[in-house]
């Protein structure tokens, strides 16, 4: 019965906000990050560092600021680009898009400090908006129309009964209506049996949901598998290869972002040594990257469920330094494709739902 039964008005206007909300997130984000340099911008970063701030308490910089800005936008563009995609997914009923968007939702919170707007705010209260009735009830495959209407009508009943004048016990409010009496053929009055303010079906405590028979591993989840264990092989090689001749690049590397960064050099004056452990804590990071990558994609090929979730939110997340990355390196777009071209079909209804069987 539930099956048959419309998508609640609340759950489209959550995903709608959840879709528009987050593309704005992203475009603020990238226009936050590309005034950063401009003139008014470094004098509000300027003012903030000024008086009895806590960043002037810890020390920091315009540039330390700056680059805090820039990573708090890169953490709600990534979190927002995957809820784009997973706002599409609440209008079929994912309860695994709904888990991931909440898991989404204080990255969104965090990313916001830095980008200006009330959007991110919004996005999560959109978010919070899934868990509340009735689109609670359609995510459970619940009946929800008759329990909206059963409480609907407990409510306007309570109502009029709270404005009813008391007339005596018989009209006291709660008092159930007088039974309406019949006559027999003797003349005599024969009560009829009391009518129940408002007779309406509980609706069933449990319905099991649909279930679609088990099949075989689709091929669309074979190939992002497939798709996500090349790229991360082709990761770990590469950055094994960087980080086995960084020692011989790294004073060209050092004159290089001299010239690109004269402020930053003159502010802190990094030694080749820094820029080494610098290099080498991202090489760290990514190859963890890599094979969490890895592991998550064997899982979700093994049929797990949440690996399905958490490898396709990692692949926006890549995404997203990825296009920012292609800006100077074109070749970085096949890249972008390929990662967000996997995040969407591990989302898809065929591949989620071999994973309800």
């Amino acid at each position: 019965m539930s099956e048959q039964q419309p998508r609640p008005g609340q759950t489209t206007l959550a995903g709608s906000v959840i879709i528009a909300g987050s593309v704005i997130v992203v475009l603020s984000a990238w226009q936050r990050v590309s005034a950063l340099t401009t003139l008014e911008v470094q004098e509000d970063l300027q003012g903030m560092l000024g008086g009895d701030s806590i960043f002037a308490s810890l020390g920091w910089s315009v540039d330390d600021l700056a680059t805090g800005v820039r990573i708090l936008c890169l953490i709600g563009a990534g979190a927002a680009t995957a809820a784009t995609v997973l706002g599409f997914q609440v209008f079929k009923r994912s309860r695994s898009a709904r888990i991931a968007l909440t898991v989404l939702a204080p990255l969104l919170l965090v990313g916001g400090l830095a980008i200006q707007g009330f959007f991110a705010p919004m996005v999560a209260a959109a978010i919070a908006m899934l868990w509340l009735q009735p689109t609670r009830d359609w995510y459970a495959g619940r009946p929800w129309m008759q329990r909206f209407e059963q409480r609907r009508a407990e409510r306007v009943a309570a109502f009029k009964q709270a404005g009813q004048p008391r007339q005596g016990r018989a009209d006291a409010p709660g008092a159930p209506p007088a039974a309406p009496s019949v006559h027999d053929a003797l003349g005599r009055a024969t009560p009829t049996t009391p009518m129940a303010p408002a007779q309406i079906p509980p609706p069933p405590l449990h319905q099991a949901p649909h279930r679609p028979p088990a099949g075989e591993r689709p091929s669309h989840l074979v190939s992002v598998c497939v798709v996500t264990w090349v790229i991360s092989g082709l990761v770990l090689l590469a950055l094994g290869v960087l980080a086995a001749v960084l020692p011989f690049a790294a004073d060209d590397l050092l004159d290089e972002a001299r010239k690109e960064q004269p402020e930053m050099f003159r502010t802190y004056d990094p030694t080749t040594t820094d820029l080494l452990v610098g290099l080498y804590v991202l090489i760290g990071f990514l190859l963890i990257w890599a094979v969490v990558a890895i592991v998550l994609a064997w899982l979700a090929f093994t049929g797990h469920n949440w690996a399905r979730v958490l490898l396709a939110v990692s692949a926006f997340c890549a995404a997203v330094p990825a296009l920012l990355a292609s800006v100077s390196a074109w070749p970085l777009v096949l890249l972008v494709a390929a990662l967000a071209g996997s995040g969407w079909v591990l989302l898809r209804p065929e591949v989620a739902a071999w994973y309800r069987r």
